[in-house]
């Protein structure tokens, strides 16, 4: 069995990010998807994953926005995610889960922010 833990509540650069289930145990091999939801009303925001490591550095898992998108080498086909703008959803699925695997992990919302200029081009 391995443990993945969750945090029920984020708050990253005032956007509001909630995970469910922020305790799971999972059997090795089998796959699992970890639940994020976030304020729809930001159109492009910064979405990222990242887990704890035993030392309690943050490790990266993946990144994407509307354009963009990276992942970590270590992914290597068994991390993907469910992304549903519409509902705010940006789950993290991992197949085939593996001892290692086990962690906290922090889905992290960075709102992307437009600010008009008032200064005049000439």
């Amino acid at each position: 069995m391995t443990w993945i833990l969750g945090l029920s509540l984020l708050l990253f650069s005032g956007a509001l990010v909630t995970q469910s289930s922020p305790d799971l145990t999972v059997m090795e091999g089998s796959k699992v998807t970890l639940q994020c939801h976030y304020d729809k009303s930001y159109s492009n925001p910064d979405l990222y994953w990242y887990r704890r490591r035993p030392d309690h550095s943050l490790q990266f898992i993946l990144y994407r926005d509307n354009t963009r998108s990276t992942d970590a080498d270590f992914v290597q086909g068994r991390f993907s995610v469910l992304h549903n703008k519409d509902q705010g959803a940006f789950h993290l699925e991992i197949a085939a889960v593996r001892v290692e695997d086990g962690s906290v992990y922090y889905c992290v919302v960075k709102p992307t922010v437009m600010q008009r200029s008032s200064r005049a081009i000439r």
